[in-house]
């Protein structure tokens, strides 16, 4: 982080602003998909069959536990699933239930039920955007006065 204060402020403040776009929207993309999962998915029951240990890569920050897959039975018994993948890494090998949500009879991967579990990647999402915007504008502050400097100079040296 200290390297980029080595670049000059407008392409470094560029760069912030395009890495603070990404991370936000990333983050309130996945906080977003979340929440729709959990208020319009099936909720139901993973009857756990299989867990292997696992170790998270970059989507889940190099956490260590379970994943885990199993059978799935709606509550309401509209769904039935032979074989869906738990998503994310568990921090407990479950006993033989969990507590899951589905987006159809077509699911490949289960949403844990979580109650909320979506609330902190969009905030943190929302919070990183309302940054970005704040560096964005102080970008047009700059492309300003880099514009207004280079008419003065024009009209110093005609």
């Amino acid at each position: 982080m200290f390297l980029l204060y080595l670049l000059p402020r407008l392409p470094r403040e560029i760069s912030l602003a395009v890495f603070g776009l990404v991370v936000g929207l990333f983050l309130a993309v996945h906080g977003g998909m979340q929440a729709y999962a959990e208020s319009t998915g099936v909720p139901g029951t993973i009857h756990v069959s299989d867990c292997n240990h696992a170790e998270g890569g970059w989507d889940e920050l190099w956490t260590e536990g379970w994943a885990c897959e199993g059978q799935f039975d709606a509550d309401d018994r509209t769904v039935h699933i032979a074989g869906v993948a738990v998503d994310g890494i568990l921090d407990s090998r479950p006993d033989a239930s969990l507590a899951a949500l589905v987006d159809g009879p077509g699911a490949h991967t289960a949403a844990q039920d979580g109650a909320g579990a979506w609330k902190w990647p969009a905030v943190t999402g929302v919070v990183i955007l309302a940054f970005t915007a704040w560096r964005i504008r102080t970008l047009t502050l700059l492309f300003r006065l880099r514009r207004a400097v280079r008419a003065a100079d024009a009209a110093v040296a005609a």
